[in-house]
């Protein structure tokens, strides 16, 4: 009798240390898994990755107790990189326990990165007498950067758009002239701040322009070369290139300045790229989440009518995208600018 006790107690010993190696420290028992990838394509560049998030039966985030296979192999961290074009799978592990296995593609880095416009948007006035400080450095930039593009917001003279002030205001400005770079930096003028945002783009644009004095049409594609997590959005402006006015000029007296004896009052001075509608929210249209993958083609058509040209020619397209949410909100992923009759083609770059 005593040893078939014994015996059973030995087995009911053996069941409950089985049962304990399936929980986890504070005691929650473990039965199933679930393992979801933040996406299932990723860039071959050993940037971009798929995060990885493993679940128990009860929803509770169980990452740090279970180990993650990619490709057969044990993977340290849940943010899986590559540089190897492949398609794998990738499940947990927790003892004897199995995850589903998730699907992983690593699409090659081929025509997926585009060389990188940066937008300069100058707000000024022809009220504002330290504003052709900003305009000469910005056109001297223009003449050693060809991959910069301009757009001037005028805020409280007669080339206004209505919307000018609330997006000065957005971003906390309170004086001109004030140099917005790629919605990101104020730029005082040092090329070299310029050229750090020149780092090459996973979003590329092709603009093509047509148009009438009545109606001009944009024809806007962007391409993605990363399958983005985060909300992308397309904004298009219609600019003036060549509107003349008069500008304020402190620098009237001043010998080291360009503008020295042009005037304390500028005559017949053109005011370059201004602004004149949007065919977008000026914070851009959403870009729809299903439209984004890598190496798709997203289209937008615009049309713009009642403006003022007396001259097609000096009339300008530009489309940029934003980001939308995350670390990068509101700044700028690439830019292009067209004129009527012009198509600008995606730029690849091979850096």
């Amino acid at each position: 009798m005593f040893r078939y006790l014994f015996a059973l107690l030995l087995i009911v010993f053996s069941v409950f240390l089985t049962e304990c190696d399936k929980e986890d420290d504070s005691g929650t028992k473990i039965t199933s898994l679930k393992l979801e990838l933040s996406k299932n394509r990723i860039v071959g560049d050993s940037i971009d990755y798929a995060k990885v998030t493993v679940t128990s039966q009860d929803g509770v985030n169980v990452i740090d107790l279970v180990k993650i296979y990619y490709r057969g192999a044990e993977f340290v961290g849940n943010n899986i990189r590559s540089a190897i074009p492949s398609q794998s799978t990738v499940y947990a592990m927790y003892n004897d326990i199995k995850s589903n296995e998730a699907a992983l593609e690593v699409v090659e880095d081929r025509n997926l990165k585009f060389v990188k416009n940066v937008l300069m948007e100058q707000y000024t006035g022809t009220w504002c007498g330290w504003c052709p400080r900003a305009i000469f450095q910005i056109s001297t930039l223009e003449k050693t950067d060809p991959y910069i593009v301009h757009v001037a917001h005028h805020l409280s003279d007669e080339m206004t758009y209505n919307l000018n002030m609330s997006l000065f205001q957005s971003f906390s400005f309170t004086g001109v002239p004030t140099v917005h770079a790629d919605r990101n930096i104020v730029w005082q003028g040092n090329i070299s701040d310029i050229n750090k945002l020149h780092s090459p783009s996973r979003v590329g644009i092709t603009l093509d322009v047509s148009g009438t004095a009545q109606m001009i049409s944009a024809k806007v594609d962007v391409k993605f070369g990363y399958d983005f997590t985060e909300e992308l959005k397309l904004s298009v402006y219609l600019l003036h290139d060549s509107l003349v006015s008069t500008q304020a000029n402190y620098y009237n007296t001043d010998p080291a300045s360009p503008w020295y004896q042009a005037g304390a009052t500028m005559q017949n001075f053109i005011h370059r790229n201004v602004m004149m509608k949007s065919g977008t929210d000026m914070f851009g249209d959403v870009i729809p989440s299903s439209a984004i993958d890598i190496g798709s083609i997203y289209t937008k058509k615009v049309d713009f009518t009642s403006f003022t040209s007396n001259d097609l020619n000096k009339m300008v397209v530009v489309a940029f995208v934003t980001w939308g949410n995350g670390s990068k909100s509101g700044q700028v992923n690439n830019v292009a600018v067209a004129r009527p009759g012009q198509k600008v083609e995606f730029r690849y770059s091979g850096n």
